[in-house]
């Protein structure tokens, strides 16, 4: 009976890993990863049952390995209320996935002896100083890819205006000026749009190109990634809108980007394109990569070079043990990409809502590549509109009763003609000082109100 039981025991534990291999993306004989049905449905039930419980209007996934797209798919719509189905190759806003692409191309520029990563960045941006002259001095190319450069994290070039990269540079001079580093150049990580803002401009001073031409030319085109694009003038056909949420409901957003944010946050791209993307970095001996960026440099890329905590950043990418992770937002756009280099797979999510959700979905199915069962994202955790945003606009709400319940008596005695003041008549000029100034409470009142309040309670960051 013992051997019996014990037969019992062996073949249970046995069928259960088995069950359990069986839900893990395999590799074939030529190493391409292959995933199962079962594992496939399991990622589309996650994905689909997270955007109806928080209203994401349309979502692409796409699982690939150093061979190439392993499952790609898109779900959803285009926009809220529209028929238009987004499938792989429907275009979404990366945000901050595109400082990844920006500093493989400086690193392209490194392995040409074009630009040397540990030289000040005033050899190739002579203008470029702060408050401090002698610390920014010492700000180098590295400390700009690894986010050490000591300049504040709410530094961006959202206001920026014109192509121009003379006339880009002359505001980013001013706005630099008075800026006071919040640590010694390549000692602290602190993350800033600034620096790949900069890099940008470094990049067309180096090359003499655009940065969009240089991109497509020496990185998105020997890639395959043909609808790899910079967010400037008229969108690509088949591009997703972006949403927020505004009063608790979400809408449609247009994104409105300047050329100068491009190097840090300005890129679109697919599901389709973002597998390719996925298999140059895991193809790392492949002899077709080498015409983009050498084997040794993109693992030079994927090492860390400071640590914050347990993290590790550098050249714009998260570092962990087991992966390399990336993720990008703007107003109406979220998208996260994970690399597991050790299992030679990766994956990324793209969402045109601006909601953490995505990062936590796209955990999720980590685990389930993993063989365990997803997380559930509950609305409680992730509410629309954030507890603090809901306490000032309750404060709001009550100052605007209080001051109408406060003028309600004056407003009535005005009408049944009963009030017990006299005035003097006022002057021309006091009349048109009082319509001014009330004209000046109420816009800004009610731009606090109806503006600022919907947009802090939608989208807590521009970009990250």
């Amino acid at each position: 009976m013992k051997s019996l039981g014990g037969c019992i025991i062996r073949s249970s534990l046995v069928l259960t890993l088995m069950l359990l291999y069986c839900l893990l993306p395999t590799s074939n004989a030529y190493g391409s990863t292959t995933l199962l049905p079962e594992t496939a449905h399991t990622i589309d039930k996650e994905i689909e049952e997270n955007m109806t419980r928080f209203n994401i209007p349309g979502m692409a996934f796409v699982l690939a390995d150093e061979n190439g797209n392993a499952y790609v798919k898109g779900y959803g719509r285009s926009e809220w209320g529209s028929t238009e189905r987004v499938d792989p190759t429907t275009n979404f806003h990366i945000g901050s996935i595109s400082k990844v692409f920006t500093s493989l191309a400086i690193m392209q520029l490194r392995d040409q002896g074009l630009v040397k990563l540990d030289a000040p960045v005033t050899q190739y941006l002579p203008w470029f100083a702060t408050k401090d002259i002698s610390l920014s001095s010492r700000i180098t190319i590295k400390d700009l890819l690894n986010h050490t450069s000591g300049l504040p994290s709410r530094l961006n070039t959202h206001d920026v205006e014109g192509s121009d990269p003379d006339h880009i540079a002359s505001q980013i001079e001013r706005k630099l000026h008075n800026v006071q580093l919040v640590a010694t150049p390549g000692t602290t990580y602190e993350y800033t749009n600034m620096n790949y803002d900069l890099l940008q401009l470094l990049l067309e001073k180096v090359t003499k190109q655009s940065f969009p031409e240089y991109m497509s030319q020496h990185v998105f085109k020997p890639l395959g990634m043909t609808r790899t694009v910079y967010a400037l003038g008229d969108i690509l056909p088949n591009s997703a809108t972006g949403h927020r949420y505004i009063w608790g409901n979400i809408q449609p957003f247009h994104e409105q980007l300047s050329y100068a944010t491009l190097g840090s946050a300005g890129l679109t791209t697919n599901a389709e394109d973002f597998g390719k993307y996925i298999s140059f970095l895991l193809g790392r001996s492949s002899e077709g990569n080498s015409s983009v960026l050498r084997s040794e440099t993109l693992l030079e890329m994927h090492t860390p070079a400071i640590y914050d905590q347990s993290t590790g950043f550098g050249f714009g990418w998260e570092v962990s043990p087991n992966t390399i992770e990336k993720k990008g937002g703007l107003p109406g756009f979220t998208a996260n990409l994970i690399i597991f280099p050790n299992r030679s797979y990766g994956f990324a999510l793209l969402s045109n809502t601006k909601q953490d959700i995505t990062d936590h979905t796209n955990f999720n199915i980590s685990r389930i590549l993993e063989g365990n069962s997803p997380t559930y994202l509950s609305k409680q955790n992730f509410p629309a509109i954030t507890p603090i945003n809901k306490g000032i606009l309750m404060v709001s709400t009550l100052f605007t009763i209080m001051i109408l319940l406060m003028w309600l008596p004056n407003f009535r005695s005005w009408l049944n003609k009963k009030s017990r003041y006299s005035f003097q008549r006022p002057t021309l000029p006091t009349i048109l000082v009082c319509w001014v100034l009330n004209g000046l409470l109420l816009i800004g009142v009610s731009y606090y109100i109806y503006s600022y309040i919907p947009y802090a309670s939608g989208t807590p960051h521009f970009i990250n």
